[in-house]
């Protein structure tokens, strides 16, 4: 066992001085790039996208909004390189940036869907649309919850048929609950639309 722990000191040791050369040469490059030079500035962009891109799997997980995020984010980056002080480390400056533009995010996806998420599916299963035949709409319901994509299957089950509220829901599977909520918010949209092209 301490073998094995001697073994992993000189890794962690290597990883560390690593990850310090990496936040010097993103300083460095962005010193010469408020100096004018502009390979240095792409290739602070080419490093940090990569860098942000990693930050930014683990907050949101729906592609298409990483992607967006990540773009206000580098365009935030260039918006504010000349605020930059080169005797201050790079990293936390970038993400204070990165932060603020993922909050704006949350905020926005809050503000979309929290008027309509929790209400959608009490709607296609509400007495308006079901009267006669209730059951069988039901059933209908139920399986086109099955027949949704895993994530957005597990997330409208959760929260629809078990009960879980938004927050419980975000705990067990990890993800924000900005994130349960558009992806709730989805999968109810592809079950109605799936019933209006059936009726």
């Amino acid at each position: 066992m301490n073998f094995i722990l001697y073994l992993n000191i000189p890794t962690a040791i290597n990883s560390i001085h690593l990850m310090t050369q990496e936040r010097e040469t993103y300083s460095h490059l962005m010193v010469e790039a408020q100096a004018g030079s502009s390979v240095s500035y792409h290739n602070l962009l080419s490093k940090i996208s990569i860098t942000l891109s990693k930050f930014l799997s683990r907050r949101i997980y729906l592609v298409d909004d990483r992607e967006d995020v990540l773009q206000e984010i580098l365009i935030a980056i260039h918006n504010s390189r000349h605020t930059y002080l080169p005797s201050k480390p790079f990293h936390p400056w970038m993400y204070a940036i990165a932060k603020n533009i993922l909050y704006k995010y949350y905020k926005k996806v809050n503000q979309q869907y929290s008027r309509f998420v929790e209400i959608e599916m009490n709607q296609l299963v509400s007495n308006n649309e079901i009267q006669s035949n209730q059951k069988e709409k039901a059933d209908k319901i139920m399986l086109l919850i099955q027949n949704l994509p895993k994530k957005q299957r597990d997330i409208v089950s959760m929260l629809k048929i078990q009960g879980f509220s938004v927050k419980d829901v975000s705990l067990k599977l990890r993800l924000s609950e900005a994130n349960v909520r558009v992806i709730a918010h989805r999968g109810y949209q592809t079950i109605r639309m799936r019933m209006e092209n059936e009726n």
